[in-house]
């Protein structure tokens, strides 16, 4: 009992002296993963997201303005798992997209945010792509692109891509 009064009473006496920490708790990802102060925190409104969302779509598919897109609503700690992208982090992301996007025309079909049971928002892009090279239909993609959000901030990716068949094959309406 002793050492343990004697223990408490030294980190007393010691506390002003101990560099200052502050535990970030993990549920403040909005700071943890670095977002932009042109977005909101956690405290966003549907309305809001929906509306961020809309802005981020139409920036970085109808007008392909990949950095300005990202660097206004992405968290720079930026979690990607799309298989078509190497690295994760909005500056890798970035030089990467600019790489490819130049090279295709991305015809944004629908853009939507949603919500999972445990209350995490998600955007949603349905993308025709079409490489600028290609005649008639080959060559392109349906992409969709799921994002989580935290209050209007980008924060996690993914993304599933497929080849567009031969037209007449199969549904005359798959995928758009």
């Amino acid at each position: 009992m002793y050492l343990q009064s004697l223990t408490t009473t030294l980190l007393l006496l010691l506390s002003p002296l101990l560099p200052a920490t502050a535990a970030t708790p993990i549920s403040d990802e909005y700071t943890l993963l670095n977002c932009p102060n042109t977005t909101t925190a956690a405290t966003a409104t549907p309305a809001e997201q929906l509306a961020a969302w809309t802005e981020f779509t139409a920036l970085m598919y109808t007008e392909q303005r990949i950095a300005t897109a990202l660097a206004k609503y992405v968290a720079g700690k930026y979690i990607n798992h799309s298989p078509l992208v190497a690295a994760t982090g909005v500056n890798e992301t970035v030089a990467e997209l600019s790489a490819v996007v130049p090279d295709v025309d991305s015809q944004l079909q629908r853009a939507f945010v949603g919500w999972d049971a445990a209350g995490n928002t998600f955007g949603v892009a349905h993308t025709k792509v079409i490489p600028r090279d290609a005649t008639g239909e080959a060559g392109e993609k349906a992409l969709v692109d799921i994002i989580r959000m935290v209050g209007t901030c980008m924060v996690e990716h993914w993304d599933v891509e497929q080849e567009v068949g031969e037209a007449g094959s199969g549904n005359p309406i798959a995928f758009f």
